[in-house]
């Protein structure tokens, strides 16, 4: 069984699958349009090289907002397992879905749900069988999805995998999105919400930085 008919009859639709697909290159084109016109971005080092962290953050911006303009899905905002990073699910019934950027060409390993001390808490009471089986269940349709996103500028990879319960192989053939062509208003919509976060960090960042000096 592939991915996409596993998710079928959990109760996703051609619907929920062409919101995700679409997000994807709304966020990267909205992400290319921010850096193009953003010195820090365009011509300095490290603002270039964060571009692969904001991907991601650009893609969860993109599927909020769909998911809000429709009522495909349910979202909220989760801490990791560490505490010290937040992230965007989407629900449908019993199935979540998180995004993951792969690097440029999609050779990057998805960053694990849970942390390793988690994982081994995890799989300590499940049969080697159970750790290679997919981390979902067809008899209460609950399942714990990844949507794949990679590239630079434009998207080379779009694709939502379930992975095994040990996180770290599939059992399950992924499904891949078709890489459509965003529309200009979406892109806007998606480069207001992301420049809107990025000045918001940047006054948080620079709040801390004064009180380390005591000026604030």
């Amino acid at each position: 069984m592939n991915v996409r008919t596993f998710l079928r009859q959990c109760g996703l639709t051609e619907d929920h699958f062409d919101l995700v697909a679409g997000a994807i290159p709304e966020a990267y084109a909205a992400l290319r349009s921010i850096s193009d016109t953003t010195p820090m971005f365009r011509g300095f080092v490290p603002g270039y090289q964060s571009l692969s962290y904001l991907r991601n953050i650009a893609v969860q911006h993109a599927l909020q907002i769909r998911a809000g303009n429709s009522d495909l899905f349910f979202t909220k905002t989760a801490l990791n397992a560490a505490g010290n990073h937040t992230f965007l699910q989407l629900h449908v019934g019993q199935v979540v879905l998180t995004a993951h950027y792969c690097g440029a060409r999609g050779s990057r390993g998805v960053r694990k749900a849970v942390s390793r001390g988690e994982l081994n808490q995890r799989n300590r009471d499940l049969f080697a069988s159970e750790k290679s089986a997919p981390d979902a269940d067809l008899v209460s349709k609950a399942a714990y999805a990844q949507i794949l996103h990679a590239g630079l500028s434009d998207p080379v990879l779009s694709a939502i995998r379930i992975p095994n319960r040990d996180q770290l192989t599939d059992s399950l053939i992924a499904f891949s999105l078709p890489i459509v062509k965003p529309s200009a208003t979406k892109v806007e919509e998606v480069r207001d919400r992301i420049a809107e976060t990025i000045k918001t960090k940047v006054k948080v960042a620079a709040h801390s930085e004064l009180k380390s000096h005591g000026h604030g």
